[in-house]
């Protein structure tokens, strides 16, 4: 292989042998950094001078060998004993005992080679240049032996003037133990130094030309120059990595720079090729990292930090290092897999010590911990509790995980050990329920032992919940108030199991520690603790309803308090305060900025109970579709997991909210879906039964939704949780009396709802719509346009657009026309923008019904040439659904919807769905059907008066 960038280093060389040849002799000294090239160089100009008629006698100087005296120029010498030039005693005096290959004698001096032998030694050599030109090179001469260096400082002091020209290669760090030797070869006139420098990216361009093309060469040589720092041996390696795999045809695909194993084993191969001290120092090295400093590893090392500080300089020249850093990810992973087990174990035990004593963040500690796997005083398992509560906080959930894991195998303290597991189980909690439940058994030991706080045994109580083991977990929160505690454990403890009241009520009865004004107006002051004023805001809400102080400190709390493990519960609780107290659109705000943050932080659990909530959220605010698609997002990631009670709600939304869009098919798939048997123990029951109750009104099963709204209720007044925004039973009742013409019981129930304390806006003015259907005709207008103003302060579009409807049959049948056609094209605005397709049909109906309207189509328009089935098309197309959406409703494929739609094009003269007409109708207006079923062109009644097109 040529030569790269030591052409000006060879032609000197060169020169030093045609002066040599001339009968002046010459000594050059090649020195440059490890696998610098400096062998290569003395290799190939042996080749040329023994081709140019020199005897060439070459030895290589190893550290193992050191102690062998006269090793080298026994080398050197054994090479000429057998030809004519060798003098006859060379041999002879070889083989000598005593003369050659004895080995240095520990802690004694070496003594100098004897006279007569260094004379014959050098007769030899000298002898032979009388007739023919002579070259010595010796290679890493920085290991020769004490006697070969004096026998050849003799031969140097008489070459002058014979034709001997002596080379020898040297590291650029020169040993203290060569100074006498280097000095006095110095002094020489005849010597030469030659310093071989790393390649330039030039040189580095010029040995990937060797290998690959221009295209190539152009986009590997700033990489692998930054790699190598210009060392061949390194630049050879990446080479042969590169080569090593198969690479796109593409030149510009191909052109990607591969770091392997090769690259790897060069760097070793650098690192053995000096003394011991080079391999110590880059293990300390790759070992500290970042943290790494002359001082430091030094003190790892037990050397100084001006040896440390030559070492790094070595590792620099020799491009291995950068800045008190290894240049390449890739050399620093091949220096700690080189390392031994046990000594890698105990290197990383005393850097711990180190950055410890030098006050590192605990992170840094930690991971040198983890590494040795062991954490053998208490101090190391501080620092691992430290670093794992850090890297919660960063979303490091594997690091949390690790720290903790060897944390609670060493610590020796029980107390500590618990303190341990809970923040275990609550980094486990992120990334699957399942995988926290492997740590209940010890958070109930810990319990047990009593060292388990109060505020972590709530931690343990929600796992238990969680896992639908509510009786397990009434029994630990009934044992903590029992015990003896401060006196905000024991309202922590209290506010905890008056919520668990609510959600979990047959687990969780009245108690005689729980007083009922443990929640105060709601309001605690901002200096408690933000979890304790968030429970307290929403039993506020609970209890006594909207309260301004409950909801104002849910808002503050929401916008103040930092998302982490030990917040979720408190940012939950807050949202859920200002959703029960009817204030959607600002609970809606504020979680899309949590879930927002969730997301971003990886935390899959976190943002599924957000989804969860927000999916809550949106069906309250009359969104459907949103509503839907957060609910499937929360069910498809609990599925995944060990769910426990938590499916209950997504599912139920999921239900309320496919029943809202008409898709009925949906909705029955969803009830068929398998339920926690602790459901109906706990307020997840009530509201699967009311989203149950109005799959089973849309479908026309009045007399079994009715079952179901009075079991819901049954089941919350027995509890003493009857609140309206957990479950409004009473409103599914009332839609089930109206629908069986029981106008009389339909208002009581609607009146029994409007008395509840906790009747927010929403909930009163569903009531008062309820109210106003079951009351004579003149008493309607009222008290619906009261309705209309509560339901738009509330937000509920969907609710808003049924009252809206409502509102137009009874101003139409006073007369007042034009109040009536507002009302009612309002009504199919927002129902179309709540993507309720069954709906929207009804009130286009309802207004065909009544004489027409303006943008309902007429059959005139082209729209009696569609077929049945190009009407169902069409119609949910111009509701703004996708050709995907519409076929998995309608159970045929895209392709088919597609074929209508163009044949609807045709027959309407549009050219896109964007023209299709407002409100168009599912089919031609029947002039009635009577009986219990609701279809399309009943009256504008209930919102969940409603059936598909296929059930009609």
């Amino acid at each position: 292989m040529d030569l790269v960038e030591r052409h000006r280093e060879l032609d000197t060389l060169q020169e030093l042998f045609a002066r040599c040849r001339r009968g002046h002799g010459q000594i050059a000294l090649l020195t440059g950094s490890v696998a610098s090239g400096k062998t290569e160089l003395l290799n190939t100009f042996a080749d040329t001078a023994s081709a140019n008629g020199a005897v060439v006698l070459t030895a290589t100087a190893s550290r193992a060998e050191q102690p062998l005296q006269l090793g080298v120029m026994d080398q050197l010498l054994r090479q000429v004993t057998s030809t004519a030039e060798a003098p006859r005693n060379v041999q002879r005096l070889l083989e000598e005992p005593g003369t050659a290959g004895q080995p240095e004698t520990d802690g004694e001096p070496i003594p100098p080679p004897d006279p007569q032998v260094m004379r014959a030694l050098s007769g030899a050599v000298l002898g032979i240049a009388a007739d023919r030109p002579v070259v010595l090179g010796v290679d890493d001469v920085q290991f020769a032996d004490s006697q070969s260096l004096q026998t050849l400082l003799y031969i140097q002091r008489r070459m002058r003037s014979a034709p001997v020209l002596m080379i020898l290669t040297e590291w650029s760090q020169a040993r203290p133990g060569q100074l006498p030797f280097h000095t006095e070869v110095a002094r020489l006139p005849y010597f030469s130094r030659l310093r071989l420098a790393p390649l330039s990216p030039d040189g580095v361009a010029e040995l990937l030309a060797q290998h690959f093309d221009p295209p190539t060469v152009r986009q590997l040589t700033p990489a692998y120059y930054q790699t190598s720092g210009g060392n061949p041996l390194l630049v050879h390696a990446l080479i042969e990595d590169y080569l090593s795999i198969e690479h796109p045809a593409s030149p510009g695909a191909r052109a990607a720079p591969v770091v392997g194993e090769s690259f790897g084993q060069a760097v070793l191969a650098c690192l053995h090729r000096w003394e011991f001290a080079l391999c110590r120092v880059a293990r300390g090295l790759a070992l500290l990292g970042d943290a790494a400093s002359p001082h430091r590893l030094g003190r790892l090392l037990g050397m100084t930090a001006d040896s440390a500080t030559q070492v790094l300089d070595v590792l620099t020249t020799a491009g291995l290092a950068e800045s008190g850093t290894f240049r390449h990810p890739r050399a620093r992973a091949a220096v700690l897999r080189a390392l031994p087990p046990s000594e890698r174990s105990a290197l990383h035990v005393r850097a711990a010590e180190l950055l410890y004593q030098d006050g590192e963040s605990p992170t840094t500690v930690a991971g040198h911990l983890i590494a040795a796997d062991r954490a053998d005083d208490r101090w190391a398992v501080n620092v691992l509790r430290g670093a794992a509560e850090l890297a919660l906080e960063d979303d490091e959930e594997p690091l949390a995980a690790a720290c903790l894991e060897l944390a609670q195998r060493e610590c020796t303290d029980e107390r500590d050990r618990a303190v341990i597991t809970e923040l275990l189980a609550r980094a486990e909690w992120r990334s699957g329920p399942a995988n926290a439940d492997l740590r209940i058994n010890g958070l109930r030991t810990a319990l047990r032992d009593g060292h388990l706080s109060a505020h972590d045994s709530l931690t343990l109580v929600k796992y238990l919940l969680w896992h639908s083991r509510a009786g397990e977990a009434a029994d630990v929160l009934r044992t903590q108030l029992s015990s003896q505690g401060t006196r905000s454990d024991r309202t922590d403890l209290q506010l905890a199991y008056l919520l668990l009241s609510f959600s979990h009520p047959p687990h969780f009865p009245s108690h005689p520690d729980v007083p009922s004004d443990v929640v105060g107006d709601g309001a605690l002051h901002p200096a408690e603790e933000p979890w304790r004023r968030a429970a307290a805001a929403l039993g506020v809400v609970l209890t006594r309803g909207p309260v301004d102080s409950a909801v104002g400190a849910a808002e503050h709390i929401l916008q103040t308090c930092a998302m982490t493990d030990r917040t979720l519960e408190t940012l939950l609780s807050a949202l859920l305060a200002l959703m029960y107290a009817d204030h959607s659109h600002r609970a809606a705000l504020l979680c899309d900025s949590l879930l927002e943050e969730a997301g971003g932080r990886r935390a899959t659990v976190w943002r599924t109970q957000f989804r969860t909530l927000r999916s809550d959220i949106a069906m309250r605010l009359g969104d459907p579709l949103l509503a839907a698609e957060h609910a499937r997002a929360a069910l498809d990631a609990l599925s995944a997991t060990n769910c426990g009670i938590g499916i209950a709600t997504p599912l139920s939304t999921a239900i309320l909210a496919t029943t809202a869009m008409g898709d009925l098919g949906e909705a029955a798939a969803l009830l068929k879906r398998p339920v926690p048997e602790d459901l109906f123990r706990t307020w997840f029951g009530p509201a699967y039964l009311y989203a149950r109750g109005q799959y089973f009104l849309a479908a026309g099963r009045t007399a079994t939704a009715l079952r179901d709204f009075h079991q819901c209720g049954a089941l919350m007044s027995g509890w003493a949780i009857d609140h309206p925004s957990i479950a409004p039973w009473r409103s599914g009742v009332a839609q089930a009396q109206l629908l069986s013409g029981r106008a009389d019981e339909a208002r009581k129930s609607a009146e029994d709802q409007l008395a509840l304390p906790g009747a927010g806006l929403r909930t009163r003015g569903v009531s008062l719509r309820l109210l106003a259907e079951s009351s004579s005709p003149e008493r309607r207008v009222p008290r619906l346009e009261e309705a209309t103003e509560m339901l738009s302060e509330a937000g509920d579009r969907l609710e808003l657009a049924v009252t809206l409807g409502a509102l137009a049959e009874a101003s139409r049948a006073r007369g007042a026309f034009t109040q009536a056609g507002a009302a009612l094209e309002q009504a199919m605005e927002l129902a179309r923008g709540c993507h309720a397709a069954v709906l929207q049909q009804q009130l286009v109906s309802s207004a065909r019904h009544a004489g027409g309207h303006d943008s309902v189509p007429r059959e005139s328009d082209g729209l009696a040439s569609l077929s049945r089935a190009e009407r169902r098309v069409a119609s949910l197309a111009g509701l703004g659904h996708t050709n995907r959406t519409i076929s998995r409703k309608l159970g045929i494929t895209v392709s088919t919807v597609e074929q209508h739609l163009t044949r609807v094009y045709r027959k309407l003269n549009v050219q896109s769905r964007a023209e299709l007409p407002t409100g168009l109708p599912l089919r031609p207006v029947p002039t009635g059907v009577p009986g219990e079923r609701a279809c399309a062109h009943g009256p504008v009644n209930s919102l969940h008066q409603r059936t598909p097109a296929s059930n009609c």
